[in-house]
């Protein structure tokens, strides 16, 4: 009989569940929105019974004699702390209906295990801290003992901003903000600003537009002006002076009928407020640290701010988790309890290794034989990553669904849609023929993580996609498609240690080319999340311009009559 620990993101938003083993190992972690296919599962139990199911099943968890803690990201119901909510940004409407839906999922959180039968009555639920839970993350993640780790969100149960030291593995809070005052609030409002929803998660289209922009100082001044920071922590301006300053940015809202690229100062403006705001909070952060520097929270997926860190501020190193925003917090409320039950306050260290989800179906993959006759089905299984190169030096487009997805929001070559860099048209066919998602949106480049300095200015390891650097111009002519407006690149690093498969790949699309890069997106069309099912991968390859799809050792390509 073994003691399993189940931790549950439980708030509202992206759902995610993770179990960590008696003996402290992280065996699985998943976001529920990939099992639905429901971009972000808004409202969605994170212990929702078919999910927790299949991945108990994975684990090996035996029903008849193994039990589960189940421990949340939350320790305070959000709607039960006497907070005032605030208007002036997002609509008071927006805060009531997220507040709603965060009672209703913690107040229900383990339910499930009643329709599983592994209990008999409502368990009892750990709740850890929301930032606290994001700490252990984020430093589970960092393969160093000592560190300054700073969490950035939109809101936790007292504030957006804690800073903690990591010392020994040990946690330690050093302080945490208070009141209102908050990052990711600000990018919530400038997502709307630029014409976008930040309730569907379009973030990430603010950061790509605002390479095509330029940072009007009127416009950065009067973001930056929207909060104030005091040691660290943020707090809104007063309300009179808040109302004066949202009412000027306001008049740079792109209207609904406008184009978009008429958004694109307004982006630059509010990337480069954003950097200046989270300067200051790491400015005075750094104390015994030893140049680490350990971020998480949903505002450490800003990739191009954290491009910009190492060796500027006070720290040489930067790590970032597969998931640092809520969904990562699964992982956190799982650790946390793990350690509350093994008697520890060391943080464990995890493998460094984000493919800790979910494997194709055996019955699916049983049925692709069944393709052959309207698509030609190879097993490639001696020289897959050959095959896939070939391929994609001929210019064919490739999904990859291989071994265990990726837990967080990047593809990271086991749930990937793969392409050659070199040609300067190849980004608006994948936005235009696979992906049917904006043609300025930009593209990952993989490299091998020996090969970084080669290609790019302020090298630095980038297994999870958390970091955009500067190419060196020289080299970005040879990969058009993968170089942003701004000559950066979003870079994933590869090394043959933990990532054999796609190291293998890029060296051989190198030995072919004389260029050892690959263009890698999420294995997705625009709207949905990134495939979770056999079923999924095939209904994105028979609707799209893919060209080919490998699913785990079957290639299956599209033939003329296809």
């Amino acid at each position: 009989m073994a003691l399993f620990h189940l931790g549950l993101s439980t708030s509202g938003h992206d759902p995610a569940l993770a179990i960590v083993d008696a003996d402290g190992k992280l065996v699985f972690a998943e976001a529920t929105e990939r099992f639905l296919q429901d971009k972000r599962a808004w409202g969605i139990a994170p212990d929702h019974v078919p999910h927790l199911e299949a991945a108990l099943k994975q684990v090996g968890f035996d029903f008849g004699s193994d039990s589960l803690a189940v421990a949340t990201s939350w320790k305070k119901i959000k709607a039960e702390l006497p907070v005032e909510l605030m208007g002036e940004l997002l609509p008071v409407t927006d805060a009531r209906w997220l507040r709603e839906l965060h009672a209703g999922i913690n107040t229900h959180a383990g339910a499930s295990l009643l329709r599983l039968g592994i209990v008999q009555q409502m368990p009892e639920v750990r709740r850890y801290d929301h930032h606290l839970c994001h700490a252990a993350t984020a430093c589970a993640f960092a393969p160093v003992d000592t560190a300054s780790c700073l969490i950035v969100d939109g809101e936790g149960e007292a504030g957006a901003v804690s800073m903690f030291d990591l010392r020994g593995r040990e946690l330690q809070r050093r302080w945490r903000s208070w009141g209102p005052g908050s990052l990711g609030t600000l990018y919530a409002w400038l997502t709307q600003l630029c014409g976008f929803d930040w309730r569907l998660g379009e973030e990430w289209k603010v950061m790509g537009l605002a390479a095509y922009g330029t940072a009007r100082p009127e416009i950065r001044d009067a973001l930056v002006a929207l909060l104030e920071v005091e040691e660290g922590r943020l707090r809104f301006a007063d309300k009179e002076r808040l109302a004066d300053l949202v009412a000027r940015i306001r008049q740079f809202a792109r209207p609904a009928d406008a184009p978009l690229m008429s958004a694109a100062d307004l982006a630059a403006s509010g990337q480069a407020a954003y950097a200046a705001l989270a300067d200051r909070i790491l400015s005075g952060i750094a104390d015994g640290s030893e140049g680490n520097l350990v971020l998480g929270g949903g505002c450490a997926l800003n990739s191009s701010y954290n491009g910009t860190i190492a060796g500027r501020m006070p720290f040489d190193r930067l790590f970032v988790p597969p998931a640092p925003a809520d969904d990562g917090n699964a992982v956190g409320a799982a650790l946390l309890s793990w350690m509350e039950t093994a008697k520890t306050s060391r943080v464990p260290a995890l493998p460094a290794t984000p493919y800790l989800g979910s494997v194709a179906g055996k019955g699916s993959l049983a049925r692709l034989e069944n393709l052959s006759g309207i698509a030609r089905v190879s097993d490639v299984s001696a020289n897959s990553e050959d095959r896939v190169a070939e391929l994609l030096a001929a210019g064919k487009i490739v999904g990859v669904m291989r071994g265990r997805a990726e837990f967080g929001p990047r593809a990271l070559g086991n749930r990937s849609i793969l392409a050659d860099p070199r040609p300067a048209d190849m980004k608006d066919r994948i936005n235009r023929l696979v992906k049917g998602r904006e043609p300025y949106r930009p593209f990952a480049p993989v490299l091998c993580e020996e090969d970084v300095a080669d290609w790019f200015e302020h090298a630095q390891p980038s297994p999870y996609m958390s970091i955009t650097l500067r190419w060196h111009e020289a080299m970005a002519r040879q990969v058009p498609a993968v170089v942003h407006a701004d000559g950066t690149g979003r870079l994933q690093t590869v090394s043959a240690r933990s990532t054999p498969w796609m190291h293998k790949l890029v060296r051989r699309f190198g030995e072919r080319t004389g260029v050892p890069v690959v263009l890698n997106t999420s294995f997705n069309i625009m709207g949905k999340p990134i495939v979770h099912s056999v079923e999924d991968a095939l209904a994105v390859f028979m609707t799209s311009g893919l060209d080919a799809v490998l699913i785990e050792d079957l290639l299956i390509e599209k033939t003329a009559a296809g």
